[in-house]
């Protein structure tokens, strides 16, 4: 048997939740065209045969500051890769050195061995962009050996059409340990509850049907989640940080609550493959990505000293 974890490590909207989700065949983490989507690690479990690789998708690596919601994410990140045995280092071919050195600066605190990965490979078309992402790799390897960062592979790849990426867990498997299962259910897709995954997507609809910053000042709470009625019943409140943001919530005559609601109740019974009633609330909690208490209530828990 072998049994790891590798971790998806890269930029906001460097692709590394879409791969995920192409590897495992299924929407496990919400995926939206907004960089920063994604909050936590989520882990994805992938069991074949006599192996399982567990796959942590993380936040997009960024600057952040002290305190709050960002530090959070960064704190989620290197948590990842305390537990990974191998790093698929994602990284979006019109980004440039400049930008990804703030991942280089996480990754190499940590001797892993990394699959250094240049996605979306299916927008590069015309002989110049494929010039300059020749320029842009070569500056990018070069800056890797530079910090001592052991590219063990380099690859092309597109998440969105699948364009080379199911050898990636074929040549991954060297860098998997020979050890029993983490989780014994073959069955089993992720470490989280699945209520987490509904409230993931009610964050997706809000991703999708708001404003480009509001939805990072949204965060959801699961309230009720009644199974036993059909159908399902599901109570959840979208806190947002300013009274202002709740009137853009809820909408002219509640048309844009309407508007989410019916985007993530379809999304939700996908997931469950049921009907289910889901009844939205708004309420304000000033500034909530600033406070400590805050975040732990919405279950963002306070990263560790040290960790930035």
């Amino acid at each position: 048997m072998q049994s790891g974890y590798i971790a998806l490590i890269g930029r906001p909207n460097a692709g590394k939740s879409t791969l995920l989700n192409q590897v495992l065949g299924l929407e496990h983490s919400i995926v939206s065209y907004k960089a920063q989507t994604t909050r936590d690690q989520i882990a994805g479990i992938l069991t074949q045969d006599n192996i399982q690789i567990i796959f942590l998708d993380t936040p997009g690596v960024h600057q952040a500051k002290v305190g709050g919601i960002n530090e959070y994410m960064i704190s989620q990140v290197k948590y990842s890769l305390e537990s990974a045995h191998l790093i698929w280092y994602l990284i979006d071919p019109h980004s440039a050195l400049k930008h990804e050195q703030c991942v280089l600066t996480l990754i190499k605190l940590f001797s892993l061995p990394v699959f250094l990965l240049m996605n979306k490979i299916d927008k590069i078309h015309s002989e110049a962009s494929k010039k300059n992402l020749l320029q842009f790799e070569t500056e990018l390897l070069k800056a890797c050996h530079e910090e001592k960062i052991n590219i063990i592979q380099k690859q092309h790849i597109s998440g969105l059409t699948a364009q080379n990426t199911y050898q990636l867990i074929k040549k991954s498997l060297a860098w998997i340990p020979i050890a029993p299962f983490y989780y014994p259910d073959p069955q089993q897709l992720s470490d989280r509850p699945i209520k987490f995954f509904v409230q993931e997507r009610i964050r997706k609809a809000l991703f999708l049907l708001l404003g480009d910053e509001l939805p990072y000042s949204c965060a959801i709470e699961i309230g009720t989640f009644r199974e036993g009625k059909k159908p399902i019943f599901i109570q959840a409140t979208i806190y947002v940080e300013r009274q202002s943001q709740k009137g853009m919530v809820i909408g002219h005559q509640g048309l844009k609550i309407k508007m989410i609601g019916q985007s993530a109740r379809q999304a939700i019974e996908d997931l469950l493959e049921e009907k289910v009633f889901l009844e939205l609330q708004v309420k304000v909690s000033k500034n909530w990505t600033k406070s400590a208490v805050s975040l732990m209530k919405m279950g963002y828990g306070r990263p560790k000293k040290g960790d930035l």
